[in-house]
């Protein structure tokens, strides 16, 4: 593994992302790896604009089918899914100010505790229920630190002890306020820092996975969204952020995706050829940050087209313009 012996404080112009995965490590994962504790760290989500009660009364099926940790929703749902979900052990995830996160402190706080109220009324069995994804302001981030840290802390005071996942929207931000983000999460009391809202310039990456993990250390959790469809993906993302096995766990990881089945018919087929799907190689650009820069304001974009120039994988991208 390329990463293991740097520290996220490290100078970004000697790093190099991380790319390589070693398949004894990744067979050991998919090993231990059944399709249920598969299940057990992925929040299913949907939050398209257009999504109705049908949908959501089928996430709930797969959840109560294969033993999915939560249903990942927009706030809307909170009149629906406590009822569908009373008297399961599955819980409810609602993302707050998605997928911009522009909302004031006071909206944000005002959200997540009507959420809760509104959840405990209808499902009427007490706390640890519910779990509330909210997206910082990422633009109030980086000029104002302190303004970051007052949003989360609001929003942790509001959902009177439920779990609360931060979202930085890590593809815009660089690799050093991404560290910067986790610290401030962290000492908000948050639980949780995730990625992406899958909205995002880019998706769940394992460098900013591993980033993020770094920077957070062992007893906070990470979740990795956005771009997660099949097995091979998230067996990447879990050696960048729960390398440990103590990690592999629903407090201290979590996977969200709407394609929840696809993972695990595909987690199937691996588990039955470990040591060959475990030396399949990846073209290391198609896994990386530093190669997907479209989206991305040019001041970030700049400093990561920099990084691929230096980069031992450049050839990769030789035809690109960088």
């Amino acid at each position: 593994m390329v990463a293991t012996a740097l520290s996220p404080t490290l100078d970004e112009e000697s790093r190099v992302p991380l790319v390589e995965f070693p398949p004894q490590d990744l067979v050991e994962i998919i090993e231990e790896l059944t399709p249920e504790k598969v299940a057990s760290l992925i929040d299913v989500t949907d939050l398209k604009a257009d999504t109705q009660e049908p949908k959501i009364r089928k996430m709930v099926n797969w959840a109560l089918d294969y033993g999915f940790y939560s249903i990942c929703v927009n706030p809307v749902e909170v009149d629906l899914l406590p009822t569908l979900l009373k008297g399961s052990p599955v819980k409810e995830c609602y993302v707050l100010d998605f997928p911009l996160g522009k909302g004031s402190v006071q909206s944000k706080r005002r959200q997540a505790a009507e959420i809760v109220e509104t959840s405990r009324n209808l499902r009427g069995e007490g706390p640890g229920k519910i779990e509330l994804d909210m997206v910082i302001n990422v633009g109030r981030f980086k000029r104002d630190r302190d303004y970051t840290g007052e949003e989360i802390e609001a929003v942790v005071q509001a959902a009177d002890g439920e779990l609360v996942k931060v979202i930085i929207r890590s593809g815009e931000l660089t690799e050093e306020e991404i560290i910067q983000a986790c610290g401030v999460v962290k000492e908000a009391g948050a639980s949780f820092v995730k990625n992406s809202t899958g909205m995002d310039a880019l998706g769940a990456t394992p460098e900013h996975i591993w980033l993020m993990r770094e920077a957070v250390g062992p007893d906070m959790g990470v979740k990795a969204a956005g771009g997660i469809r099949e097995a091979m993906t998230l067996l990447r993302l879990i050696y960048a952020g729960a390398n440990e096995p103590e990690l592999r766990d629903p407090l201290r990881f979590r996977i969200g995706t709407s394609g929840p089945l696809n993972i695990i018919a595909t987690m199937n087929w691996i588990r039955s050829s470990p040591q060959a799907w475990a030396e399949a190689k990846v073209i290391p650009c198609t896994i990386c940050p530093h190669g997907q820069t479209a989206k991305q304001r040019r001041e970030v974009r700049e400093i990561y087209m920099k990084r691929c120039r230096l980069c031992p994988f450049r050839q990769y991208r030789k035809d690109k313009d960088f």
